[in-house]
């Protein structure tokens, strides 16, 4: 048997090791086109005032990957004086599509009624398997 010097038997495994990864190379891209994009929601501002503070209404802007079943998750907390606080929270099926979505979402007040023009923290929770997304912000209720 013949004994490679130490160029050739460098190069014969560069091309071996080149000829494994190209085998495989294809099989990555399949597994990495497969998985799975991150999910995403944030809460757009400013919201709205409905029926004279007894809700407001918050659009929410999300995305997820394409999956069955989907929930959305919104909370709101408002000082509203004299020491009292308006809050209320409220859920929404909604479809991953893949792409950015909008939907508003009505959340009612459950202890004192919200107020316009006055800031209120507004927090969206959006429950997409395989991953969830988490938005939480301080917003002008018009």
């Amino acid at each position: 048997m013949k004994k490679l010097s130490g160029g050739r038997s460098l190069a014969v495994f560069a091309v071996a090791g080149g000829a494994v990864l190209a085998s495989v190379a294809p099989v990555l891209a399949d597994v990495s086109a497969q998985s799975p994009s991150q999910s995403l929601v944030r809460v757009e501002a400013p919201v709205n005032l409905r029926a004279q503070g007894a809700a407001i209404e918050v659009d929410v802007t999300y995305a997820c990957p394409v999956t069955s079943p989907a929930y959305l998750y919104v909370s709101a907390t408002q000082a509203v004086g004299g020491g009292n606080v308006a809050t209320g929270g409220a859920s929404k099926g909604v479809t991953c599509t893949g792409g950015f979505e909008t939907v508003t979402v009505t959340v009612p007040a459950s202890n004192k009624a919200f107020r316009k023009n006055n800031k209120a923290y507004v927090k969206a929770d959006l429950q997409a398997y395989p991953n969830n997304a988490v938005d939480e912000r301080y917003v002008n209720v018009k």
